[in-house]
C-alpha cells in the first residue's frame, strides 16, 4: 500500500447525528482540520434531505437507532461509528455496518483526527486488498477456462495436452484474441461464436 493520508483538507464529511453538544464538538474539529461538513439529524420528523455535495466519509451516531442507517448507497465511503453505549446489542449493530473507524461518546476533539486517519487509510487498504483478490479469482478462473478448453481440443483431435494448447494458442493469435477469450468461445461461455473445429485440427 502507499502512504496514509495525513492531510485531510478539501475533503467533505457527512455528519449523521442529531443536534447535540456531540455534534457541536465534531462539527467544529472537522473544520478545523480544514474540512467541508454537512450535519443531518436522523431522527428529525421531517425527510432527510439528499445529500449534494461531495462526501469522502461519514459519521454515524449509533445511538440514534436503525432510522441512522445511511440511505444513499454510502458503503463506497469510509464510515466511522459513533457510539455512547457499549451494551453488546448496540455494538452488535455498530459492527454490522463495517465501520472503518469508531468514536465514543463524548466526543472529544483529540480523537476525530486519529479516526479519520485510521478510517479512510483502513478504507484505502480493504479496497486495494479486495482488488488483488478480485484479480487473483479472474486469473483462476480464465485458468479453469483455459484447462477446459484444451481438455475439449484434445478429446475431439485426439492430441495431447501440449498440442491442443499449441493450437489454441496459435488461432488466439490469428484471431488477435487472448487464449482465455478464445477458450470461452470454444466452451459457448460467453455468447461468442465458437471457432470451427476444423481451425483446431491442423497442426502446421
Amino acid at each position: 500500500m502507499s502512504r496514509p493520508v495525513q492531510n485531510f483538507r478539501g475533503k467533505h464529511a457527512l455528519v449523521l447525528h442529531p443536534a447535540d453538544p456531540n455534534r457541536t464538538v465534531l462539527e467544529s474539529t472537522l473544520v478545523r482540520l480544514g474540512l467541508g461538513v454537512t450535519s443531518i439529524d436522523p431522527t428529525a420528523s421531517e425527510p432527510i434531505p439528499s445529500i449534494r455535495e461531495r462526501v469522502d466519509l461519514a459519521f454515524l451516531d449509533v445511538d440514534s437507532g436503525g432510522s441512522c442507517t445511511p440511505p444513499w448507497g454510502l458503503s463506497d465511503i469510509p464510515l466511522i461509528a459513533i457510539i455512547g453505549h457499549e451494551s453488546p446489542s448496540r455494538l452488535q449493530q455498530a459492527f454490522e455496518l463495517l465501520p472503518s473507524a469508531f468514536l465514543l461518546k463524548p466526543v472529544r476533539p483529540s480523537g476525530v483526527y486519529t479516526a479519520i486517519f485510521f478510517a479512510v487509510n483502513g478504507h484505502a487498504r480493504d479496497r486495494q486488498q479486495a482488488r488483488v483478490v478480485a484479480g487473483l479469482e479472474a486469473r483462476h478462473h480464465a485458468r479453469r477456462l483455459v484447462m477446459k478448453a484444451v481438455l475439449r481440443v484434445m478429446e475431439r483431435h485426439s492430441i495431447d495436452d501440449d498440442e491442443a494448447y499449441r493450437r489454441l494458442r496459435k488461432e488466439s493469435m490469428r484471431l488477435r484474441i487472448t487464449v482465455e477469450d478464445l477458450s470461452s468461445r470454444i466452451l459457448g461461455t460467453n455468447g461468442a461464436t465458437v471457432p470451427a473445429p476444423e481451425r483446431l485440427a491442423g497442426g502446421g
